[in-house]
């Protein structure tokens, strides 16, 4: 064999492992850059999975109650934006709640009275592990939605929402929302729509302080927060709602409307103790807001039978709404669950006379003052003072009112 023979020979293998070494090299560069695609999938997902909102992408701060198990999520408020459901929301981005024909359906949990919310929410079934989230919850409605021909048609008067600073000021991390006609809607669609029970009566509330009564419930049974009527004023920030010592324990805070203690009972107030639904906090999925539910129900039925007329027809005094869905109905409720915590409790007047906050189970039930400061009765502080104990004020404007 001559020397260009050879020469030939060990150039054409020179050739051959010249391209089995390339085609070596990008095998390992497909399977360096897998590995960092999925390292990099791996990290993104932990973080989000960690406690970044896919809403925001903004990592959320400690929220202000630290809960039953291991931490509250609180979400940064910022700029506010109206969504397309008409909800009105600050904290990063507009937050609103998709229509059911922008979300799939999911598998739903199941209970008495046809309650039943989706499990998308990891904490339907139970009280959130992350405890009472930094959020703030107003609605505001028509008064008759169905003389309007849309939501659109509906214009509130600013004046409606005087009080709304004083929530946004006291609280600067948590993400507020201004629930309107059509976010309600798509709220309980989205997150009850399987259940036509709840769905119907929601749509056919013959008053609008029903509505909003029934939709608070859900607000809070679905995804928890502090619920807050448009005429209240924030007094103290909502991370101080809660002694220190009970930050780990409280699920939901109820307070008193109305203490008869050796005075007279009022004609609309049908206990003895009654507890205000103007502000209520809590962690989702606390079963009082499911038995709430059940009770709503219950009570539509009751009165339409009683009058012989649909839902829809109904026309109702002030008391049959304080004890179908409005603080009546509530205080049954609520007392209920007090008494599965603790069974020494025999009747609401069990609770009069109360000076400082006291927790039954996982809620914390406040005195008179604070949330219902500022009212001639029940011990109320009425002197033009605000009490270290009050937390919120009501100015009672009876907007629901036919």
């Amino acid at each position: 064999m001559t020397h260009q023979h050879k020469d030939a020979g060990l150039s054409r293998l020179a050739r051959l492992l010249h391209h089995v070494t390339r085609r070596r090299n990008r095998a390992y560069g497909v399977i360096g850059v897998a590995l960092v695609l999925l390292a990099i999938a791996t990290w993104i997902y932990g973080g989000f999975a960690t406690g970044i909102d896919f809403t925001t992408a903004v990592p959320r701060p400690p929220g202000p109650f630290a809960p039953a198990k291991d931490g509250a999520n609180g979400e940064t408020s910022s700029t506010g934006a109206i969504d397309a459901t008409g909800a009105t929301s600050t904290g990063g981005a507009a937050r609103g709640y998709q229509t059911p024909t922008q979300t799939a359906p999911s598998r739903q949990a199941t209970s008495d009275h046809g309650w039943r919310h989706s499990t998308h929410n990891p904490a339907a079934a139970n009280i959130s592990s992350h405890g009472i989230p930094s959020k703030i919850w107003q609605i505001l409605l028509p008064k008759n939605p169905s003389a309007s021909a849309s939501a659109s048609a509906f214009v509130p008067n600013p004046h409606a929402l005087q009080d709304t600073p004083s929530w946004l000021v006291m609280n600067p991390d948590y993400t507020y929302t201004l629930v309107g006609q059509t976010g309600g809607d798509a709220f309980v669609r989205r997150h009850y729509g399987s259940n036509r029970r709840i769905v119907e009566a929601y749509e056919k509330m013959p008053n609008v302080g029903m509505k909003s009564d029934l939709l608070r419930y859900l607000i809070l049974g679905a995804v928890g927060g502090v619920y807050t009527d448009t005429d209240t004023v924030a007094l103290r920030a909502i991370d101080r709602w809660v002694p220190a010592g009970l930050r780990d324990k409280v699920a939901v805070v109820v307070g008193l409307e109305f203490d008869r203690r050796d005075g007279n009972g009022w004609a609309d107030i049908l206990h003895w103790v009654q507890f205000c639904q103007w502000t209520i906090a809590a962690a989702p999925g606390h079963p009082v807001f499911q038995k709430m539910a059940a009770r709503v129900l219950q009570s539509l039925d009751d009165l339409s039978a009683h009058h012989g007329v649909p839902l829809a027809e109904l026309r109702l005094t002030s008391a049959e709404v304080m004890n179908s869905t409005g603080p009546a109905a509530w205080t049954d409720v609520v007392f209920r669950q007090l008494q599965e915590y603790d069974p020494s409790l025999v009747e609401p007047k069990n609770l009069s006379y109360m000076t400082e906050p006291r927790l039954y189970g996982n809620i914390l039930i406040l005195p008179i003052d604070g949330f219902g400061m500022g009212q001639p009765h029940s011990n109320s502080t009425d002197d033009g003072t605000i009490p270290e104990a009050a937390l919120v004020r009501h100015r009672f404007s009876g907007g629901w009112r036919d």
